[in-house]
């Protein structure tokens, strides 16, 4: 473990859902010691999502973390948990605006307790500003950011909507950054820090162009579909299949050039009027139906392959067992195998970049509820059994059910 760049850290999580337990897993696979705090009453939803209390997608994002079973509403539980917090070196939180202030553990109770530690905190709106209050999660801040009106078509009455948990496992990751960048300003100063990412202004981040556009040009900032102002062909097209697509973007004159060889220069494609990106995007719609026509033959690897091999930039809409098939990946050692207790065997992304003087991310199982209470409270509360057991028996501290997870 001493060569993990994390090795030493504690890292006490008080995640729920995707941002906060997704900090804390990057921190975890890299040597940290993570500790969930949780109980059976306020469990992770994310144990939830199924009768028992693993899942493939509380394990994804728990895995390599140990469990701390503790009822936060009595205030021994929260003395053990601050006990924990004097000696840890970050807290993660993502909790609903208000709950860790309740529960005594907001970022100045926590300074005050120890000054050196590091808090990343997360929540939809951020913890300042008269929107403070407000709780949601990934997709509520579609509508907030610009994005809800922006993924839609340009014909659709209405916005489309979107369930789809962006930016949860961005914001994760940002919010790794922030508490690396503390512990390095802490190397520095010797002084704690708090990291406060509100989730809506993450999307905003990348939709600067259209904004800046939209002063210059009002009216501009209008919904594209698949289509973009970048290029023309630019869009997803059926292949053979059922529901297979291919992605195809033609970024300038040069790949239209290359998509009308790797479609065998047909008669159409011809027209003087593609010549331009102008005229292209003119008669997108009559492009597109002529381009579906011949991708519709194809499997979306063959279209893919095909346009690669001219240089258009092109790929397949993966299915699960697209990338469970994926070559590159199984080169690249993306797809990582996992045995999970109370589970079964399960198929998880791997690292998303291979650094030459690191060693791969660790690859251990999400931890059953209240799994490692009595091992954490030895280790860093100093309790023995006997106090443990007393605990336990007053409904302080919890240990692991195995019928919760059978």
């Amino acid at each position: 473990m001493s060569d993990y760049p994390f090795a030493g850290l504690l890292v006490v999580d008080f995640g729920i859902g995707a941002v906060g337990v997704e900090v804390t897993r990057l921190f975890a696979e890299y040597g940290a010691d993570v500790i969930k705090i949780e109980s059976h009453e306020k469990p992770d939803f994310m144990r939830q999502l199924t009768p028992n209390l693993i899942n493939p997608s509380f394990a994804s994002s728990s895995r390599c973390k140990r469990s701390l079973g503790v009822n936060l509403k009595t205030e021994r539980g929260r003395e053990l948990v601050h006990a924990l917090l004097r000696k840890a070196d970050m807290v993660v939180d993502n909790l609903a605006p208000g709950v860790m202030a309740r529960l005594e553990m907001d970022a100045a109770t926590l300074h005050a307790l120890n000054p050196k530690l590091i808090v990343v905190t997360s929540q939809s709106v951020g913890t300042s500003g008269p929107w403070k209050g407000w709780s949601g999660y990934g997709p509520s801040t579609h509508p907030t950011s610009g994005l809800h009106w922006l993924w839609n078509h340009a014909d659709a009455q209405e916005p489309a909507g979107s369930v789809c948990t962006y930016p949860d496992h961005l914001v994760g990751r940002l919010g790794a950054i922030a508490g690396i960048a503390s512990l390095i300003q802490r190397e520095r100063t010797g002084a704690g820090a708090t990291a406060d990412i509100a989730q809506f202004e993450t999307p905003i981040q990348f939709l600067g162009d259209i904004f800046a556009q939209e002063a210059l040009e009002p009216g501009s900032a209008q919904p594209q579909g698949n289509r973009s102002e970048r290029g023309a062909p630019w869009g997803a097209y059926p292949c053979a299949g059922d529901d297979e697509w291919v992605a195809i973007c033609v970024r300038d004159d040069a790949d239209w050039a290359a998509l009308r060889d790797a479609l065998g220069d047909p008669e159409w494609a011809a027209d003087p009027g593609y010549a331009s990106a102008e005229g292209r995007r003119t008669a997108h719609d009559a492009i597109d139906a002529k381009l579906a026509s011949w991708t519709q033959e194809l499997s979306p690897q063959n279209a893919r392959d095909a346009l690669q091999a001219v240089g258009v930039p092109a790929g397949e809409l993966q299915h699960t067992e697209h990338m469970i098939a994926d070559r590159n990946l199984a080169a690249r050692e993306f797809i990582r195998v996992l045995d999970q207790p109370s589970l079964t065997t399960l198929l998880f992304e791997g690292p998303f970049y291979h650094a030459t003087q690191l060693p791969e991310p660790l690859l251990e199982p999400a931890p059953l509820l209240a799994q490692h209470t009595r091992e954490i409270c030895r280790e860093h509360m100093g309790l023995a059994d006997a106090e443990i057991d007393t605990l336990v028996a007053e409904g302080v501290l919890e240990e692991y059910r195995g019928e919760d997870d059978a």
